[in-house]
């Protein structure tokens, strides 16, 4: 039987202030006592795949549970072709992003 987790979708205002880097987030959040974190990808994957395992490094030593939310943009149904092919590419990024990550979800 799964469990419910919890944990922020992205980093708030008051993460930022920490100064922190996102890899660091996991530590942050566990110490809130919270067990889930979701990477927003809202405006792109970024291509740096090193901080994502880093961070899917940090997650697993903080007890954090990783996803990945992909780019906002994302129309498999559009009537322009070139929208589709760029939505496939955007989930085949945050996929790639994910194994990295070694996150378990991709969030659409």
């Amino acid at each position: 039987m799964s469990t419910a987790k919890f944990g922020p979708g992205g980093n708030s205002d008051s993460f930022h202030l920490t100064k922190l880097a996102t890899t660091k987030a996991p530590f942050w959040i566990r110490d809130f006592g919270l067990d889930a974190y979701e990477y927003e990808a809202g405006r792109g994957v970024p291509k740096n795949l090193e901080g994502f395992k880093t961070l899917g490094e940090n997650a697993r030593d903080a007890g954090i549970s990783l996803s990945i939310h992909a780019p906002y943009f994302i129309s498999l149904s559009s009537v322009e072709e070139e929208k589709r092919k760029n939505s496939s590419r955007y989930i085949l990024e945050s996929a790639i992003a994910l194994v990295n990550g070694a996150s378990t979800d991709v969030t659409l």
